[in-house]
């Protein structure tokens, strides 16, 4: 008799555990501390926190293994994921998501010197973040069946509560339900302006790359912001200088300042396919040099950086600054070394000062805008002269270090152009170009209300701070009106001179209503860059 044998009871086959607790763990590290690096919160308690979780969910690993056949597909929930890390990427790095200058720049080009090279290595820890989140998601769908089953329910709702969705809806909402009007009927259109009178003062406008008023509170910044403390006490401080939308990058702030109107790029709100003039920027607006051009002025445009970068030359070529001057054209007069973005501050206003020189030696009046690159973010980049100086180096925090030392500079350069004469008879405007964006100080300054800085001083002009509402827009016609053009009411471009009566925009409607108008206005966009209304 054939003795029976007691059948070993058949175990579930168990999904590949270290597979799923390796796919658990990075996925919770890549979005925790992305969420960690969004709030600034502490990175030690925020690594405790993943870690508990990690080991809480462990206990819920999948009972029975997934079908090999499917394991290794993508899951669906990586688009929306996809969508969610480049939302992150772009507001960690720039402290906000904007489609406006993400499509400026991805029209006019980013790649200059080293800048997206430095840009990526500055960037490796949020992008590891990302790659943790995406790698872990697929490592669940493969280990997990029970994630298959949710996969498809989880992206509708993943897309449709995804901050990036919210900022696109946002964004084309604001655009669809602003009133054109706001914007375009206040625009006034200042080509055949003549200027008053028959003396004819020089202009120097310094931009300061990412500073901003709000670092004068000297309780969290200390007196970075000290070095020009002279300067503006003995001309007009604006106080009240917000940052309306499509002002917020370099030439941006640039365009608003000199032009009186927002960067609108095309194909933001209209089906243009990102049409792009080659060889005119904004050809329907008149802008500053336009009209110091056109009234025999020296003219001359220069950056620390390469002009290529973001369609600076463009916009300098059209718009009336014969020399224009960057990192390419300055490159043999380099002595501080290079960095990525081009020269260092000292090389820069060595080479304005050079550049002064020269064109005063002409006998015509000259104007000359410069924009500097210490203050950019994310560590700022203190100049070699700058590295020994007690009062750089008592800062601990590399961010002040590089703005105390590009205001020093700053500072520098105009008391050395001051003691030799270039300042009896010009105009000098120091101002930011846009606020800051996210650096190492980026917490500091949310915590308080942010205004862009601005200085006026020069022969006749007699100290007051001025703490009326405004934006960079309103900066253009101020400084026409500084140099004697007056403006008919005020007005040039969108902006008002804050040295009129008339109200400004934001001072009538409001920086949230201003900034959804600008976003909506094609028909301001069509008559700047002279294409058809509803192309």
């Amino acid at each position: 008799m054939t003795p029976q044998t007691t059948p070993t009871p058949q175990t579930e086959p168990k999904a590949e555990a270290g597979g799923w607790v390796f796919g658990v763990t990075l996925t919770l590290l890549g979005f925790g501390f992305m969420l960690q690096s969004l709030f600034d919160t502490d990175i030690v308690v925020s690594g405790l926190v993943v870690l508990v979780v990690v080991v809480l969910v462990s206990l819920a690993g999948p009972r029975r293994g997934h079908s090999g056949r499917a394991r290794f597909l993508p899951p669906l929930v990586l688009f929306p994921t996809f969508l969610f890390a480049f939302w992150y990427f772009i507001t960690i790095k720039f402290g906000q998501f904007g489609l406006g200058p993400i499509l400026f720049h991805a029209n006019h080009g980013v790649e200059a010197n080293g800048v997206v090279s430095e840009f990526l290595r500055t960037s490796r820890m949020p992008l590891a973040y990302i790659v943790a989140l995406v790698v872990g998601l697929w490592l669940l769908s493969a280990t997990d069946h029970r994630f298959r089953r949710i996969d498809r329910l989880a992206v509708l709702p993943l897309l449709v509560f995804n901050p990036f969705t919210w900022s696109v809806a946002e964004y084309v909402g604001d655009a669809e339900a602003a009133s054109h009007k706001v914007v375009y009927s206040g625009y006034a259109e200042i080509g055949d302006l003549r200027k008053a009178g028959t003396n004819r003062p020089n202009l120097l406008i310094l931009y300061l790359e990412s500073s901003e008023r709000t670092l004068m509170d000297e309780g969290a910044f200390g007196d970075v912001m000290a070095p020009l403390a002279p300067f503006a006490a003995r001309g007009i401080e604006l106080t009240n200088l917000h940052e309306a939308a499509l002002t917020n990058w370099t030439l941006a702030g640039q365009v608003a300042s000199q032009c009186g109107v927002p960067l609108m790029p095309l194909g933001l709100v209209t089906h243009n396919s990102f049409h792009f003039i080659d060889d005119a920027f904004m050809p329907g607006a008149t802008c500053l040099a336009d009209l110091l051009t056109r009234d025999g002025y020296e003219t001359a445009f220069m950056k620390a950086a390469p002009l290529r970068f973001a369609g600076a030359d463009t916009f300098a070529a059209s718009h009336g600054w014969q020399r224009r001057l960057g990192f390419a054209e300055l490159r043999d007069e380099i002595r501080a070394g290079m960095i990525e973005w081009g020269m260092h501050d000292e090389d820069l206003y060595d080479a304005v000062y050079r550049e002064i020189k020269d064109m005063a030696a002409t006998g015509r009046p000259y104007a000359l805008a410069a924009t500097n690159i210490g203050g950019h973010a994310p560590h700022g980049y203190v100049s070699p002269k700058c590295r020994t100086r007690p009062s750089v180096t008592r800062y601990d925090n590399p961010m002040l270090r590089a703005y105390r030392c590009t205001h020093e500079l700053a500072a520098e350069l105009l008391t050395r152009l001051q003691a030799e004469g270039y300042l009896d008879n010009t105009l000098v405007v120091v101002q930011s170009d846009h606020l800051a964006m996210r650096n190492s100080v980026y917490r500091q300054l949310k915590q308080r209300e942010r205004r862009n800085f601005f200085v006026a001083f020069g022969p006749g002009i007699e100290p007051q701070a001025i703490d009326r509402d405004a934006t960079m827009m309103d900066i253009y016609p101020t400084i026409l009106e500084l140099l004697g053009y007056a403006p008919p009411d005020g007005r040039a471009g969108i902006g008002v001179s804050l040295l009129s009566q008339n109200q400004t925009l934001i001072e009538t409607h409001g920086l949230p209503a201003l900034d959804k108008a600008i976003y909506g206005d094609t028909a301001l966009r069509n008559r700047l860059w002279g294409v058809e209304a509803g192309s």
